[in-house]
């Protein structure tokens, strides 16, 4: 049984019980933590005095991220093109909230002008979802900052 269930006494069935209130203080430092571990992979534990996570997450994020770029990524950015129909086009905006999970990664590389055309060989496939995998694995280092700094993971 989870930690939101406990037995009834007298029928032994689980009863739901209302999750924990987190004080709005804590829950402004998840965020703030959320925020700067996505900004930059690995802040957020860097701040809570996790060494550990945060050297593993930055090294994680950031080799994939620049693995990818070396490889040829296409960094997918506004604006869409709407020729291709819809779905393309909800591709293209998926592939873009995936690239915007590097953080500052994704940004430094758009200002530096990698990423804009598409490879048409498999270097360059690869390269997008390397770097689209980093975007994802920040996004849940981020999430994982947030939960430690409200107090659900230790």
């Amino acid at each position: 049984m989870g930690e939101a269930e406990t037995l009834k006494p007298d029928s032994g069935k689980p009863a739901a019980v209302a999750p924990k209130s987190v004080p709005p203080a804590l829950e402004a430092r998840g965020w703030v933590l959320g925020a700067l571990g996505w900004a930059i992979p690995g802040l957020g534990h860097l701040l809570q005095k996790k060494y550990d996570r945060a050297a593993v997450f930055f090294v994680c994020v950031v080799s994939l991220g620049l693995l990818g770029l070396a490889m040829g990524a296409k960094l997918y950015a506004p604006p869409f093109d709407r020729s291709q129909g819809f779905f393309v086009l909800l591709l293209h905006v998926l592939g873009f909230v995936g690239d915007l999970g590097t953080g500052a990664l994704f940004v430094g590389a758009r200002m530096m002008g990698l990423g804009q055309f598409y490879m048409d060989r498999a270097l360059g496939d690869y390269g997008t979802v390397f770097f689209l995998c980093a975007g994802m694995l920040n996004l849940l280092t981020a999430l994982d900052a947030y939960d430690i700094a409200v107090g659900k993971k230790g």
